[in-house]
């Protein structure tokens, strides 16, 4: 069964056309960039710029913040279809399988364009700088930020595969708060 979610009011799938661009020549785009793709995450982890962080309290968060996870979602003003794709996979995913953790409060989700200023605080604490998703899992009002945009980025196209990566993710921060 092949899970299918709207984007811009187009059905996405692998042998489709994405927002007019064939995914057969996006396909062959990525694997042509992959090695340089891949240099470059190995690049950033080595400078520590995706890396995982436990961020502290800033002063105009509360001392203690209430048990819960975040699921960040930032991406840049100029946006392609594939991180039209990402955030529309992952707010399907969250309408479908997490409607009770959203309304209880024990699940937030936000979208945030890096490049508005107006946002400058939520993309340091984060470490955001483009297209990127973050769970922050919130324990004893200490803050547990994973980047799992390399989790899902390669799955883009692949419409069950990302929505169940993007659930397990989500359910494994879920299952670790109170």
């Amino acid at each position: 069964m092949k899970i299918r979610f709207p984007l811009a009011g187009k059905r996405v799938h692998r042998e489709g056309h994405f927002k007019g661009i064939n995914t057969g020549t996006v396909s062959m785009v990525i694997k042509t960039l992959y090695p340089l793709l891949l240099a470059c995450l190995i690049l950033s982890l080595m400078l520590g710029c995706t890396a995982s962080s436990t961020a502290p309290p800033t002063s105009d968060t509360p001392s203690v913040l209430a048990d819960r996870v975040e699921v960040v979602y930032f991406h840049r003003t100029q946006r392609c279809g594939g991180c039209i794709y990402a955030e529309e996979g992952i707010r399907h995913t969250i309408k479908t399988y997490f409607t009770d953790e959203l309304t209880s409060g024990k699940l937030t989700f936000e979208v945030v364009n890096v490049q508005d200023g107006e946002n400058a605080a939520v993309v340091e604490k984060y470490g955001a700088f483009t297209s990127s998703l973050f769970v922050n899992t919130i324990r004893d009002g200490t803050e547990h930020i994973d980047d799992v945009t390399d989790d899902i980025w390669l799955l883009l196209g692949n419409d069950e595969e990302f929505v169940e990566e993007v659930k397990s993710k989500i359910e494994i921060s879920l299952g670790e708060v109170k």
